[in-house]
């Protein structure tokens, strides 16, 4: 018997491959490899495509993505074990996971993540990680992830106690971002939170985990009503919305008209040009507030300094999440505390196989929305 016999793996798996923005991308036959020390080999089911995927893998990278060629993409998604390491005694095969595509140095936790099948990073030690040994990502039949990007899902609360199909599972990934940036500034039962832009992905999930992390009350800001709209859909009482004018002053007022706000949460998308929103939140931040930036402003932002120095402002800047913020993400989605599924606004966008690609990528991106999601599916359903 093989080594993958042994492993119940195939010889080889279908990925869908670039090589380069510019050329179209093609399913190829990869080697398969075995589970060695530190490492999982995952089957993955619902692989997420982010709506900016277009701008990164195809149309010349307009992103400036710095990553590997060739390289198979795809970060996280929601997987079942294929094949586990004999030092992880703790995974079994078939399993259900949550994988999440973040690439830490094993022997230098400072240095800033990169993302698998995505972005290398912009020091030698995160760029050497996808360079070799975790090059390809989750657009796959089989993927190979380090051991430690392994988070287990109770999958009999989450599938029966709480009435979620598999696929809703794979908003975990954009959840756990907003997450990562609300834990770091600290929001605590009772506060209020304000998100602005609120109307993105990533803005409007911030809304939902806000609320679940306690908050008594989240102000989603954003120019599009119908958006605005949308991000309310399941939310509760507990959310008001604020259009976005682009005045700093307006804006300002009619934030301070909802009271005292203890957070602000900043996600801006790259392109964004001017930003007087980012401004118009902080002068609506009480004393000693604090604002969470986890954006992609490419250009330098005007602040109000010496309001920040008298107010006692803290402005923390995170990039992803940490291994611990992930799994108290979803320990907030096992316990219910953080709602998911069509009953919570959030909904699968589409499901493609490897094969449409174009297709896929294309209407991820204009099918993008609050608590929408699309998904390659390498497996089936």
């Amino acid at each position: 018997m093989s080594e993958h016999a042994s492993h119940n793996l195939p010889p080889t798996f279908k990925g869908l491959q670039f090589t380069s923005p510019t050329e179209p991308a093609s399913v190829v036959d990869v080697p398969t490899p075995l589970p060695a020390t530190g490492t999982v080999i995952l089957r993955p089911l619902y692989s997420n495509i982010v709506p900016y995927a277009r701008e990164i893998y195809c149309n010349g990278n307009p992103r400036a993505y710095n990553y590997p060629s060739p390289m198979i993409p795809g970060t996280s998604c929601i997987c079942r074990i294929a094949a586990a390491a004999p030092d992880t005694p703790h995974l079994k095969a078939g399993m259900l996971v949550f994988m999440s595509g973040l690439l830490r140095p094993r022997d230098n936790i400072s240095v800033p993540p990169s993302l698998q099948g995505m972005y290398m990073g912009a020091t030698a030690e995160s760029q050497a990680l996808m360079k070799g040994e975790w090059r390809n990502g989750s657009w796959a039949e089989l993927v190979k992830v380090p051991a430690e990007n392994i988070h287990i899902l109770n999958e009999q609360v989450l599938t029966k106690g709480l009435g979620y199909d598999i696929e809703d599972l794979g908003y975990i990934s954009t959840l756990a971002v907003a997450y990562g940036g609300l834990s770091d500034v600290g929001v605590r039962p009772g506060e209020t939170v304000l998100v602005a832009p609120a109307t993105g992905n990533f803005g409007s999930a911030a809304v939902f985990v806000a609320l679940a992390m306690g908050a008594a009350k989240v102000i989603a800001m954003g120019r599009s009503q119908e958006k605005l709209k949308a991000v309310l859909e399941g939310a509760g009482d507990r959310v008001v919305t604020v259009p976005l004018s682009g005045n700093v002053e307006d804006d300002a007022a009619a934030l301070q008209a909802h009271g005292p706000i203890d957070v602000y949460f900043d996600i801006s998308p790259p392109f964004a040009g001017s930003l007087p929103h980012i401004k118009a939140g902080i002068i609506a931040l009480r004393p000693k507030g604090r604002m969470s930036i986890m954006g992609g402003a490419r250009g330098d932002v005007g602040l109000p300094y010496l309001m920040i120095v008298f107010k006692g402002l803290t402005l923390q800047g995170t990039f992803m999440y940490s291994r611990q913020q992930a799994d108290e993400l979803i320990k907030l989605v096992e316990t219910g505390l953080l709602r998911m599924g069509k009953r919570a606004g959030m909904r699968t966008a589409g499901k493609f196989r490897l094969d449409k690609w174009e297709e896929a990528i294309e209407h991820a991106y204009n099918a993008a929305g609050p608590g929408k999601t699309t998904y390659f599916v390498p497996n089936g359903e």
